[in-house]
């Protein structure tokens, strides 16, 4: 089976320090910190609402290396089959009924 996060290499870090994303509701966030094979990224998985907010997030970190990178897709797939994968959604709150008057 392909893994849904295949598409982190080596080069995708950088990209962007900060790089935040999502599969459906899954949501991710990494940060990178130093250079390639010699820095660390950081990453951050956490509930349907932005990261400012959220309450529950884990979070790990890897080394920059093809290892880590390596290390930190297996994570992300673990914490991705542990948490769920439902489709997108926006939380609103259930529809009022109206009474009549």
């Amino acid at each position: 089976m392909e893994n849904q996060f295949d598409f982190l290499t080596m080069d995708f870090f950088t990209r962007a320090e900060i790089y935040p994303g999502s599969l459906g509701a899954f949501r991710y966030r990494f940060q990178r910190e130093g250079r390639m094979d010699d820095g660390a990224l950081q990453a951050w998985v956490y509930e349907n609402i932005c990261f400012e907010l959220a309450k529950d997030i884990e979070t790990a970190t890897f080394p920059w290396t093809e290892k880590g990178v390596a290390a930190l897709r297996r994570w992300l797939a673990e914490r991705y089959a542990v948490r769920g994968g439902e489709p997108y959604r926006i939380p609103y709150p259930p529809a009022q009924k109206q009474e009549d008057a």
